[in-house]
């Protein structure tokens, strides 16, 4: 079983954070409430998107500058509290939630902008457009069908958070990745080998 917690850890060929450590079933997450508790504890997942709710707010607008939330200045722009200033334009970032799915379990996950860009195929500004220019629900709610049930390899933190005074699971992505078919086998046959040989 994968160590608890240590996540995040480089890959051996090139130094980077490998989706390939701590690799967990959903369900090991979703059936240990306390994970999380003291600290974050990160984990890979081999998981698909299953669903993304059209109805929810799934973007704020930001500031141009420090991509913090902006609001409406009086007269025209957007004012930034953490810029102290007005400007003309803001951006649109994503604050996405979906359920995820695996071969054992579901869970809600939370996405921000950069991994909900991966999932989703584009930015918010697009979305938007494509949503808002010309009242294209379709268009808009086909987009976020085709994000659904595309294989992934997620990074996550598990974390809790107090509502109404009981605790909660709060699963956020902190990278995403297509399958590499090829990696994908040498871990799976990895994953054989270690269960025939058991230390």
């Amino acid at each position: 079983m994968a160590s608890i917690g240590s996540g995040l850890s480089p890959s051996s060929k090139t130094g980077a954070r490998s989706m390939y450590t701590d690799r967990v079933s959903l369900t090991h997450i979703t059936s240990n409430p306390s994970l999380g508790d003291e600290k974050p504890a990160f984990f890979s997942i081999k998981a698909f998107v299953s669903l993304i709710r059209p109805e929810q707010a799934m973007w704020y607008r930001a500031c141009k500058t420090c991509n913090k939330k902006v609001t409406e200045a009086v007269g025209s722009g957007y004012w930034c509290e953490g810029c102290q200033k007005n400007d003309e334009e803001c951006n649109l970032r994503y604050i996405m939630v979906s359920k995820i799915s695996d071969t054992r379990g579901e869970a809600w996950v939370s996405a921000f902008n950069e991994e909900a860009e991966k999932i989703v195929g584009c930015s918010a500004d697009e979305l938007d457009k494509l949503k808002s220019e010309q009242g294209d629900i379709d268009g808009y709610q086909q987009k976020l069908k085709e994000a659904t049930w595309v294989p992934h390899l997620f990074k996550v933190s598990v974390t809790q958070n107090e509502y109404n005074n009981e605790k909660r699971q709060r699963i956020t992505v902190k990278a995403v990745a297509p399958i590499n078919f090829a990696e994908e086998s040498r871990f799976l046959l990895e994953e054989i080998k270690k269960m025939r040989n058991p230390q």
